[in-house]
Order: structure tokens, then sequence, then C-alpha cells
């Protein structure tokens, strides 16, 4: 057994290497595709990276809505640049993310490239940019993911909610999907693939690349309906996401 591990481990690389690429080379084409199309492509991109760096994704909960033909704000917690293809193995979304996000090497032209919409936190006339642009995009009936943290985290505990995105939901009848997300390994709960403090992206890939044993979960709450202020909508989705499982050993 040992010895097979050897010979394949380096392949996890090789491999990573070949799927980016590929990615690169499709991206070519990828304005001159359908929607439908550029969703199937977005999974598939986003499940064969998860086959190379074996991570196995488990989803708890009922996926009807989910799967639903309709434009809904998906909320979740947030821990690694791997939730967003995670989620996207689930179903492919347009997500909200920070602007250096932007200027990531390679994984920033990616992110570009399938419609990320990037926000600049800081600044007022952006966030009122980024909430029209996320308003747009649900009324179009495509699902839009934030992750009102504004931050990541290990996993252990839930930040505070930022509302200000929420106000693309505000006063509509646009559903709110939350639902968390955590991190296995060896069946308990791991801090591996948490990109936090000054972690690098190549210095996370290497250290998920070390493990063959990393199960991602999605816990999916039911969805729920915007309340009389923003404030009031995020701690509501918070509230749904502390009562599930990921987090019921931690808080």
């Amino acid at each position: 057994m040992t010895q097979s591990y050897e010979i394949l481990f380096p392949m996890k690389p090789l491999l990573l290497i070949l799927h980016v690429l590929s990615a690169l080379i499709q991206l070519l084409f990828f304005l001159f595709l359908s929607p439908k199309i550029r969703a199937n492509l977005i999974q598939a991109w986003s499940r064969q990276l998860l086959k190379i760096l074996k991570i196995k994704v488990v989803i708890h909960g009922d996926q009807t809505f989910i799967n639903s033909q309709q434009g809904y704000l998906l909320v979740s917690n947030h821990i690694s640049w791997l939730d967003i293809h995670v989620i996207n193995t689930m179903k492919p979304v347009v997500f909200v993310a920070k602007a250096d996000v932007a200027n990531w090497p390679i994984f920033g032209w990616i992110a570009k490239m399938i419609g990320t919409i990037f926000v600049k936190r800081e600044k007022l006339s952006d966030l009122k940019r980024v909430i029209k642009e996320m308003k747009l995009k649900l009324q179009a009936q495509q699902p839009v993911c934030i992750f009102p943290e504004g931050t990541s985290s290990d996993g252990r505990q839930l930040l505070a909610f930022r509302s200000n995105l929420f106000e693309a939901v505000a006063h509509s009848e646009i559903e709110i999907l939350p639902i968390a997300l955590s991190y296995q390994e060896n069946q308990k709960y791991s801090d591996r693939t948490a990109f936090i403090g000054d972690m690098g992206l190549i210095d996370s890939i290497k250290l998920i690349m070390q493990s063959d044993q990393i199960v991602a979960h999605i816990e999916v709450c039911a969805p729920q309906l915007a309340q009389d202020s923003r404030q009031k909508t995020a701690d509501q989705a918070r509230q749904a996401i502390l009562r599930t499982s990921s987090f019921g050993d931690y808080n």
C-alpha cells in the first residue's frame, strides 16, 4: 500500500495543472456558448477538480428547491477557496466575491470569465453596483451565492453576517436558501481546507493535496423569505445555518 501511494501521489499536481490548462482553453470559447452549456461546463469542471484532489462531496437535506428553475439567494458560511467549487458541484451559481480574488493568478481570470461579481465592500458606490447586478441576475432566474461573513474562518464558528448584500432581495418574493459547509478528514472535523490568515493559494493547494480523505459536507436549510429589514434577514439566515449539525458541536 505504501509503495502504491508514493507512485500515485505525484500525479495529483500534474493532473491539476492539466485540468487548469484545459479550463483556460475552454474559456476562450465560453462567451459563445449558451447559458445552459456554460453551467454544465462549470459543474463538470468543479466535479473533476474535486475528483483530482480526491475530495468527496456529501449533500444533506432536501435538494428539490436547489434544482428549481428560478433565481434565489444562496447564503453560505465561508471556509475555503474550495467552497465555490464544492457549491458548483451541487448547482452552478453566480458568486459574489471580494475584489482581491480577481487579482489571483489564473484562478482570478477564470472567476472573471465564469461571471463572478466582484465587490469592494469598503466602497458604498461599489456595493450599490453589486446589489444592482445581483438583482438583475436573480430576476433572470439565476441563483446568486454570497458569503456574508465577509471573510473565511476555520469552520468551527460562524462569524457575524454583514447585511448589506441582503438588500438585493429586500421587498421581493425572491427566496433565500441558507446552506452550511463543513469539511471532515477521516470522519472528523478538519481545518486542512481552511484558507485563513496569511496563507497563500499555492500553500493551501499543497496542504489539501497531502490528503486523500477530505469530505465536504453541504447541509441544505429550508428556504426563507426576506424580513422587514436586511439585518433581520441576515440574522434569520445565520440562525438557520447555526442550527445545522455542522455547528452543533462547536457552538
